[in-house]
């Protein structure tokens, strides 16, 4: 294999993770860290660096110092999103309101502005990852936050880290009356059923079969009940756990509360992730070691780096104080 089909192979390698599913701009495997120092490099480096080894090829191609100058320059994460403040408080405001209009509606519009007002909640005010709350349908083990992970009297949600390991994160008042309201308006049937289960239809239909097949129910009755009942009613009623929301559809839902609400940042939605940040630059702002432990960042540089912007403006105050002096 040559520098060249090298080259070739990157972009393919990229273009078969860019899709829908794998179109994460917070994910650190995302299209966009395809750069000198970005895992699909390295990914690709350590590949062929076991082919050497394994002697299916002489040399590692991208070893050379001149494969990396034809990499995409890696420009930072400038252009990161934040939710302000306000911004958040708008959101949080326009979802509560429309709970609060659902009362008088179905129970079907109940369920989905209560779910609305819970998501939305969790992602500002709890400094949690989109894949600690969601489905990630690349990870069997991000299958999506559970009932049996809140425990709403003390206000504590146990997550799946970014470590991999489960890791408690505090709910305040808010975002525990958010979750009280919505469990009484879902209701459900059991403990380990998502927080937020998919409404896609084909998802529960086939969860559905899955769920009667494996309690010995046979085609024809599977097929009579689901031409009687919707599969959420099969589900509920034979205590089957639906899918949790995807990442994805966390995303697509945050695209039609913000068009809904008629807000952006910068002519886009607020991302899911931008509320994890913009929880962190605040809390930042007062106590840069409160900040790490919410976020649950390894170290305080971590921290430091993740706001280093903010250093600079704390530098800069610092400087203009004993200029003045």
């Amino acid at each position: 294999m040559t520098e060249l089909s090298l080259f070739r192979f990157i972009p393919v390698c990229i273009e078969c993770v860019s899709d829908q599913s794998f179109s994460d701009d917070d994910d650190p495997l995302s299209a966009a860290s395809a750069h000198t120092n970005g895992p699909y490099f390295t990914i690709v480096r350590a590949f062929l660096g076991w082919c050497v080894d394994d002697e299916r090829i002489d040399a590692n191609p991208a070893r050379p110092n001149r494969v990396k100058d034809a990499l995409p320059e890696h420009h930072g994460d400038h252009d990161r999103q934040f939710w302000s403040a306000e911004t958040r408080e708008a959101l949080l405001e326009f979802v509560g309101e429309r709970a609060h209009d659902a009362l008088d509606e179905s129970a079907d519009a109940r369920e989905r502005a209560f779910r609305d007002r819970a998501l939305v909640t969790m992602i500002a005010l709890t400094g949690a990852r989109g894949a600690e709350l969601f489905a990630d349908p690349r990870d069997e083990h991000r299958n999506g936050l559970r009932w049996d992970d809140i425990d709403l009297e003390q206000g504590i949600a146990v997550v799946f880290g970014k470590t991999r390991e489960h890791q408690p994160i505090p709910l305040t008042d808010r975002v525990v009356e958010s979750l009280e309201g919505y469990r009484t308006v879902l209701d459900p049937a059991t403990e380990d059923w998502p927080v937020f289960p998919t409404r896609h239809h084909a998802s529960l239909a086939k969860t559905t079969e899955e769920g009667l097949h494996s309690q010995g129910w046979n085609a024809d009755d599977i097929e009579a009940t689901l031409n009687a009942l919707t599969s959420m009613e099969v589900l509920r009623e034979h205590a089957i756990a639906p899918p949790a929301l995807s990442k994805n559809g966390a995303r697509s839902l945050m695209k039609r509360l913000c068009d809904a609400a008629n807000l952006d940042i910068d002519g886009e939605y607020l991302k899911p992730h931008g509320g994890r940040r913009g929880l962190g630059s605040d809390l930042y702002a007062q106590d840069a070691e409160l900040a790490q432990e919410l976020l649950r960042h390894e170290s305080i540089e971590t921290t430091h780096e993740s706001y280093r912007e903010q250093n600079v403006l704390k530098r800069r105050d610092r400087l203009m104080r004993l200029l003045e002096e």
